[in-house]
């Protein structure tokens, strides 16, 4: 049985943060915060990354690796964070409606294909596409040897 984790610093710059029913990772190093996916309801999203003591407003760039509520309820706390995500994702309406629901972004969205690499100051994401799970399922590779999924 799949057990979240407690909010905590994984290793290095790798921070987990649990939210009700899912958990979300964190890559951060001294000039960016990055976000992979947001969890689920902001209040106990601000909660758990005060913990850690990371604030959404320093978050630079969130990469979403399926639009499921329970990936990306948290989204409108990052305005300040640039929005990646699969280049499939909005092709299903279905999906679609997660991904919008209360979405007050101020920053830009942009989709990524399999093999894109995106650079956020030092740090290098590369999209990778693993068929099979389900369309718009997307992973990243950080700096060529952290894989989120």
């Amino acid at each position: 049985m799949f057990k979240l984790s407690k909010t905590q610093k994984l290793t290095g710059n790798i921070y987990v943060v649990r939210t009700l029913i899912s958990n979300f990772f964190i890559y951060s190093d001294c000039e960016n915060t990055i976000c992979f996916n947001t969890g689920f309801m902001p209040s106990i999203i601000r909660k758990e990354l005060k913990k850690i003591d990371i604030y959404p407003q320093s978050v630079s760039g969130v990469f979403l690796t399926y639009p499921n509520f329970y990936h990306i309820g948290g989204i409108k706390l990052f305005k300040n964070a640039d929005i990646y995500f699969s280049s499939d994702i909005l092709t299903d309406k279905f999906e679609n409606r997660y991904f919008h629901i209360g979405n007050t972004m101020n920053a830009s969205c942009k989709k990524l294909k399999d093999g894109d690499i995106v650079n956020i100051g030092k740090v290098k994401i590369k999209s990778v596409v693993f068929p099979g799970h389900k369309k718009g399922v997307i992973s990243y590779i950080v700096n060529d040897s952290i894989l989120f999924v």
